[in-house]
């Protein structure tokens, strides 16, 4: 107790002190409740705006320019004139343009008299003309398959002559087919046997012994001969027939077989070279070089004689045969003649039954006279003159520059003789035109943006007045405003107002979409979950929960319902932690 007095006061200070901050540090270390900014599902009326800064604009300040390019040929007004809607102000030269007019006048007047003639039918000279044309194919048809009998009977005759001179050179030259076919078997053996030998010669020992040492290039060459020498023999050999039965064929392997004996014979005249040019040494001695170039230089002389002996078998068969070969060559030509007289025979009758088909026809359309779908064709030609004429006439008009409205010419930007372009050379004009809004929206608005939507807009001209608006033009493409793409509208005034100014601004709004007593939710309720369906939380009895919805149209501030909730239901707008 004695303590309790002496610190009493100290005690009390003490309390006044850690009681508060324990209870502060006590409720502050609790989890805090969240707080929820909440709504309440309405019935009501839903209007969709597009806003934007308006601006007033006219179309009272005009250039007019050519739609195409030329040469000024007259201007019809000078500054201050009053002119009318359409009144004349200047022209282009247009003698090109005019020469066009004329032309396609008269394709029209063409196109015209040929649908005449096919509404007013056949004449009797018409049916006359055909039918005459049909008899002329016809005796050209007849004509052309005569020349097919002839045609296809010379060229039997000409087969049969080509035939029996074959056969007859066939049978008195029959003697040499057999003396042929033993000729080139034994001059191909002769040529055998001499790369035998030469193989002989090149593998004895001290030979390689000196040419690996030595390594002579004209050996490469001898070796290369050697190579295409056999391979030509063995070409001879493997297609050569058993017997001949043809003189041409025959001369055909006699010339092979000499090719190729005579590649030999040249392979054999190069290996001596090379024997007789190597240096004695070692076993390849002066007697085994001699002993060579003996057995080489008799390979050479058999290889000339075979040689001979081809060249003989040869020029006997050749002049045996000249006299055939000059009658058999007449008559394959007379046998070509005789069938390309025959196509050709084919190719008229071919040519004339067509035409006369298509000249059959013809008088048949000539005696039934126009079908109704000739004259609708005819009809449509007409019809496409016309529009010719129309194009034509166009393009004489864009060389006019007319005035689009009424009003007064303000400036003449050309001289008579100079050549404009679109951009080059202009007329200047105050019409009289209404005033307009114009405003530039953005991507994501311009959707909703429709012809004859209504609107209004509110001009700092003019606090607290809304002037009535209607869309009337909508750009199709965007237009960069400080790096950002936007898309014009104009609207016009429902009613005229004089004393307005252009370049008059204000706040301008398009009215895109209403709906009457729908529900409504503020737009901030509703989310989009991880599977991308829209929700919306709702606060029952403390709890939230999420409920899928089906929006429809959709202001700033609210959204529509369609299917998931009720009105009076308390939707969580914000939740704070």
């Amino acid at each position: 107790m004695s303590f309790l007095k002496r610190h009493y006061g100290k005690i009390i200070i003490i309390l006044l002190i850690v009681v508060p901050v324990g209870g502060l540090t006590y409720y502050l270390s609790q989890p805090q409740a969240p707080t929820y900014i909440t709504d309440t599902i309405r019935l009501g009326d839903l209007v969709q705006k597009v806003e934007a800064v308006g601006a007033v604009t006219s179309d009272r300040d005009l250039t007019l320019t050519f739609p195409t390019t030329g040469v000024v040929a007259k201007i019809l007004v000078k500054e201050g004139d009053h002119v009318a809607i359409g009144q004349e102000l200047a022209r282009l030269k247009a003698d090109a343009l005019q020469a066009d007019v004329s032309s396609a006048a008269a394709q029209l007047s063409s196109a015209q008299a040929s649908l005449r003639e096919l509404e007013e039918g056949s004449r009797p000279e018409d049916i006359a003309i055909a039918e005459a044309q049909v008899e002329n194919k016809k005796a050209a048809l007849d004509a052309a398959k005569t020349a097919l009998a002839t045609a296809e009977d010379k060229l039997k005759n000409e087969q049969a002559k080509l035939d029996s001179l074959t056969q007859e050179a066939k049978t008195s030259l029959s003697g040499y087919f057999g003396t042929s076919s033993s000729t080139i078997d034994r001059q191909l053996t002769v040529a055998e046997t001499a790369l035998k030998v030469y193989d002989g010669v090149i593998q004895d020992p001290a030979v390689q012994n000196i040419l690996n040492t030595t390594q002579p290039i004209e050996f490469t060459f001898v070796a290369g001969a050697r190579k295409d020498a056999e391979a030509a023999i063995d070409a001879v050999r493997m297609n050569i027939r058993p017997t001949f039965t043809d003189y041409r064929q025959t001369l055909s392997f006699l010339d092979q077989t000499r090719s190729a004996v005579g590649r030999t014979a040249d392979t054999i005249t190069r290996a001596y070279g090379v024997i007789s040019n190597m240096t004695l040494a070692g076993g390849f001695t002066l007697t085994v070089r001699e002993a060579h170039k003996t057995t080489l230089a008799t390979q050479s002389t058999n290889t000339q004689t075979a040689l001979g002996t081809l060249d003989s078998a040869i020029k006997d068969l050749r002049d045996a045969s000249a006299s055939f070969d000059t009658q058999i060559a007449t008559a394959e030509a007379a046998l070509a003649a005789a069938e390309g007289a025959k196509q050709a025979a084919l190719s008229d009758i071919l040519t004339y039954e067509t035409s006369l088909r298509t000249q059959q026809a013809q008088l048949g359309l000539t005696k039934a006279g126009a079908r109704k779908t000739q004259i609708d064709a005819a009809r449509a030609s007409v019809n496409s003159a016309y529009a010719a004429l129309q194009r034509a006439k166009a393009n004489l008009e864009d060389a006019i520059l007319r005035a689009p409205v009424e009003g007064t010419i303000t400036k003449v930007d050309f001289k008579i003789g100079e050549y404009t372009t679109g951009t080059v050379g202009a007329i200047n004009m105050l019409g009289t035109s209404p005033y307009r809004i114009e405003m530039y929206t953005s991507e994501v608005d311009i959707p909703k943006v429709k012809l004859s939507q209504s609107g209004s807009i509110e001009l700092d001209a003019f606090p607290g007045a809304k002037f009535a608006l209607r869309v009337q033009e909508i750009d199709p493409a965007a237009t960069d405003i400080d790096g950002v793409s936007k898309y014009r509208v104009v609207l016009g005034f429902v009613y005229p107002h004089e004393d307005l100014k252009i370049g008059m601004t204000g706040d301008a709004e398009i009215v895109t979409g209403e709906r009457l007593s729908v529900l409504l939710a503020p737009v901030r309720s509703v989310l989009q979950n991880d599977a991308g369906e829209k929700i919306v939380r709702i606060l029952d009895n403390g709890e939230v929960i999420e409920k899928p919805v089906k929006t429809g149209m959709e202001s700033d501030t609210d959204v529509e319902i369609i299917d998931g909730l009720e009105e009076g239901e308390t939707v969580v707008v914000l939740i704070k932690k």
